[in-house]
Order: structure tokens, then C-alpha cells, then sequence
């Protein structure tokens, strides 16, 4: 592979040669620390918020639900970017993968400020759809009007981070990730409570925050995909506008985007749910869904570098060694997920305390974590299964299982179990659910539990088929494309 546009030992490591372990690790650890720090970052708006009150944690965390769902079509099409550059990579074409690149961030960034747009002007009454109170509504409507403003930014950071890393440097975007979550970590509790004599902002200062920090993190990002640190290298120059390259992104993008919206939709018919009881109910909703984040960040970062790895050897016509990655990868998640799964069930309060110390929320903590953390277990392993199909570029049977397991699963069962549902219904049939099925509140663990359950034996029956490894990226022939299209790209299809 030609080495232009690269500079350290880390960018010029091929991914497709030695050690599969090692390679794993190589790629996984910078990824696995980028979770960590990522997801203690999401925390500590619970964190602060949790000083000001339940209702307080509550609030942000609805916000937040709705802020994910927005940000999901923008993480398709990075989803689409990652896979399509980690083939070409494999492939020994660099020149398609900084086209692919440097297309991606225009085109996510314009989808960002398309989207977020209708977030912003629909604020108040998506709050409302939930069912949540007037006073959240007006506290939590400036901090998702802020963060849903500050979107570009992030969609900027995370693309360029996910590029860096498809192109084997992992270890830049955790610099960035660092940086960007230290800011926010550090500044929010200055702009919440009004530290070093600025006037207090609530929750609203968190957001503020979070736009300052991402800006930062997209500068180191944007510095080494334009500057040659890293193994892709872009530029301003001569920019021009690939149907081809488009094309193919959305047909990977848009099923993962499906995938990723239908969850963040059915998480917030959830806590559509959990509103009716109460804001000590719906705080500990939303810190368990963070303690879940929490547990599989592991997975998150080694899934992800399990897909690169994956995307590069398919690119080199390595299929076997593809396939061992994925077990490598598995193997390592399920003994970290045990140990943490084994260490919440030991001691739940202690979790929960670090968010709420209010005795209604960790009377329900209990209980609620018992029946729930066997599940963190089997969402870490779906993750990674998830991840490494996405980025081979077989993102519509994780979508179709997905379909499935939230609404033929974890949404009736959620329905039933918590009381929603009093009667079911089929082809003019009653049939009246037992009272004693009726759990409260408690039916989500339930319902969160078997649709995991579901959802990992599905996506393991499928890895086993091997289908996912015949998937074929840069074939172009498939699109339109225009006259001037690298020939690169379409001689890669015939390698």
C-alpha cells in the first residue's frame, strides 16, 4: 500500500497481516478508552444534574433521547463512510478512500444541519409527546434546543474520528474523544452552578458545554485527515461530487440508520411509559439506560475495531482471517461483561447512588437491576455482531432483526407487563391479561431482558451462515456513477 500521507509506526500497520489478537487489541484499545471516556461524559451530565434533583436527571435524560434520535441518520451515513473506507484500505486503494472521506463529511455535516433543524423548531412539543411535566418541559427544552444547535459540531468530530479509525488510527480520535469530554466534564459544573462568579444556567450550561468541547475535539480530528498524520490524507482541492460513492454509503447508511433511529424510537416509547410513574421512576429509567451505556463501552470499542479489522481483510480477500477476528472479539467482550455484570449485581445501590441519592429511586433500583443486568450481557455481544455486519456492509439483516426483536418483542412485552395493555386483540379476538401480570414499572427490565436475549441469538445464528463475508463495496458498476471516477475504484471490485 502506498505510504503517502502518512507519518508514525501506528498509521503504517497492516491490519490484514500477523497477529489477529494483536491486531484487535492494536485497534481496540485506543477505541475501548474513547468509550470509557465517552460514556463518563454522558454520566456527568447525570452527575451535576443529580445535585439539582430527580426531576433534573430526569429532564436531561429525556432530552437526550430525543437528541439521539436526531443524530442517527448522520451516524448511518458515517456507518456507510467507515465501512466503504475500510474496504478500499484493505483493497490497497487509497485514493477511493480519501474521495469516500472527504465526500462523507460534506455530505454528514448538510444532513446534520437539515436535521436538527426540525429538532430545534419542534423542541417544546416533543417534550410534550412524552407525557412529561410543564416544568420539564420548560427546563429541558433550552438544553435540547442547545445540543440539537451544537449538532454540526458533533456530527464533524464523530465522522472524522470514525474515518481515522477506518483507516487503522484509532489512537487520534481518542485524543480528541479526551479532550473533548475533559472540556465538557470540567466546564459544566462552572456553567450549571455558576462557578467563578457567571451567572448559573441549569441544565442549560451542561449543553453549552458539550458545544465548546466538540468543537475542540473536530479540530484534532480535522488536523490529522488534512494534514497527513494519519494514513488518509484529504484535501480542499478540486472537490467534486461522486453518485457513486453516495449511492453505496446510503445503501449501507440508511438500513444502519433504521437501525439505530428504531432503537432511540422505541427507547423513548419507553420512557413514554415510565412518565405516568412518576419522576423518581423515570430518573432511575434513565440512569439504568447510562449504566447499560456504561457496561458495554468495552464492547462498543472493540466491536468497532473488530469491524475495521473485518472491513480491511474482506477488502484483502482474507475472509478467514475476518472471521477469527470476530471470535477474538467476542470472547474478549464476553469475559470483560462478566466480570462488570458480576460486579453491578454485587452491588446495585452503589451504582445508582452515584446519580441519585433520593430513597424512592434506590427502593426501585434494586429489583429493577436484578432482573436487568443479565441483559447488559447479551447487548454488549449483539453490539459487537452489529458492528463488525455494519461495517462489512451487511447493515439490513441487523435491520430486519432489529424490526423483530423491538416491536415483535420488547414493545408488546413492555405494553403487557407494565399495564399499558389491558386486553390483547387479534382478528376480532379479546383476550384480558391476567392482573397478575401486571409488574408496575418493573415490566421494562422484563420486556429489556428478552428482546436482548432474542436479538444476540439471531444475530449469532446469522454470523455462523457466513453470507455476511461475500458482500461486495466497491463495486460501482452497480451505480451510476459519473465519467470521472477514479478507474481505481472500479478495478477494486475486480480484485
Amino acid at each position: 500500500m502506498a505510504a503517502t500521507g502518512r507519518s508514525g509506526a501506528r498509521a503504517n500497520r497492516d491490519l490484514t497481516q500477523g497477529n489477529i489478537r494483536a491486531n484487535l487489541w492494536f485497534l481496540g484499545w485506543p477505541q475501548i478508552v474513547s468509550g470509557a471516556v465517552n460514556t463518563v461524559d454522558q454520566l456527568a451530565d447525570l452527575f451535576w444534574a443529580g445535585f439539582i434533583g430527580s426531576r433534573a436527571v430526569a429532564t436531561v435524560g429525556v432530552a437526550q433521547s430525543w437528541i439521539v434520535l436526531f443524530i442517527t441518520a448522520t451516524m448511518g451515513l458515517d456507518t456507510g463512510a467507515r465501512a466503504m473506507v475500510s474496504r478500499a484500505i484493505g483493497a490497497g486503494d487509497l485514493a477511493a478512500a480519501n474521495r469516500i472521506a472527504r465526500q462523507s463529511l460534506f455530505v454528514s455535516g448538510a444532513t446534520a444541519l437539515t436535521v436538527m433543524g426540525f429538532g430545534i423548531v419542534l423542541s417544546d412539543f416533543l417534550l410534550r409527546l412524552l407525557g412529561v411535566t410543564e416544568n420539564m418541559v420548560e427546563e429541558g427544552s433550552t438544553y435540547q434546543r442547545i445540543r440539537l444547535a451544537s449538532a454540526i459540531f458533533f456530527t464533524v468530530n464523530n465522522g472524522s474520528g470514525s474515518l481515522l479509525q477506518a483507516g487503522g488510527d484509532s489512537l487520534t480520535p481518542m485524543k480528541a474523544q479526551m479532550l473533548t469530554r475533559g472540556i465538557h466534564f470540567v466546564l459544566s459544573p462552572v456553567l450549571m452552578f455558576g462557578w467563578v462568579g457567571l451567572p448559573p444556567m441549569g441544565i442549560s450550561g451542561s449543553a453549552v458545554a458539550n458545544t465548546v468541547a466538540q468543537v475542540a475535539g473536530a479540530v484534532v480530528n480535522l488536523h490529522a485527515l488534512f494534514t497527513g498524520v494519519s494514513r488518509l490524507q484529504l484535501t480542499l482541492k478540486n472537490p467534486t461530487f461522486e453518485r457513486g460513492i453516495l449511492a453505496q454509503q446510503l445503501k449501507i447508511g440508511a438500513p444502519a440508520s433504521y437501525t439505530s433511529g428504531e432503537r432511540s424510537l422505541a427507547q423513548l416509547i419507553l420512557t413514554g411509559l415510565v412518565a405516568p410513574f412518576g419522576p423518581s421512576a423515570l430518573a432511575l429509567f434513565v440512569i439504568t439506560q447510562r449504566v447499560q451505556m456504561f457496561g458495554s463501552f468495552g464492547a462498543q470499542g472493540l466491536g468497532q475495531a473488530c469491524g475495521v479489522i473485518v472491513g480491511q481483510n474482506l477488502g484483502a480477500r482474507q475472509p478467514a482471517r475476518a472471521r477469527a477476528t470476530v471470535w477474538w472479539a467476542l470472547g474478549y467482550v464476553f469475559a470483560m461483561q462478566g466480570v462488570l455484570c458480576t460486579a453491578m449485581y454485587l452491588f446495585p445501590t452503589v451504582v445508582v447512588s452515584l446519580f441519585s441519592r433520593e430513597t424512592s429511586v434506590m427502593d426501585l433500583a434494586v429489583p429493577w437491576l436484578y432482573v436487568e443486568i443479565p441483559a447488559y450481557l447479551f447487548l454488549s455481544l449483539s453490539n459487537v455482531l452489529a458492528l463488525m455486519l455494519n461495517t462489512a456492509g451487511d447493515a439490513v439483516i441487523p435491520m430486519v432483526i432489529g424490526i423483530v426483536v423491538v416491536w415483535g418483542i420488547q414493545q408488546p412485552v413492555a405494553h403487557v407487563l407494565t399495564g399499558a395493555f389491558s386486553s390483547l386483540g387479534w382478528s376480532g379476538l379479546n383476550w384480558a391479561v391476567p392482573s397478575s401480570w401486571n409488574l408496575g414499572v418493573l415490566g421494562i427490565p422484563f420486556a429489556t431482558l428478552s428482546s436482548s436475549f432474542v436479538r444476540i441469538a439471531a444475530l449469532f445464528v446469522y454470523f455462523l451462515k457466513g453470507r455476511w463475508g461475500q458482500k461486495e463495496l466497491l463495486g460501482w458498476s452497480r451505480v451510476a456513477v459519473p465519467a470521472d471516477v477514479d478507474t481505481a475504484i472500479a478495478s477494486a471490485s475486480s480484485r
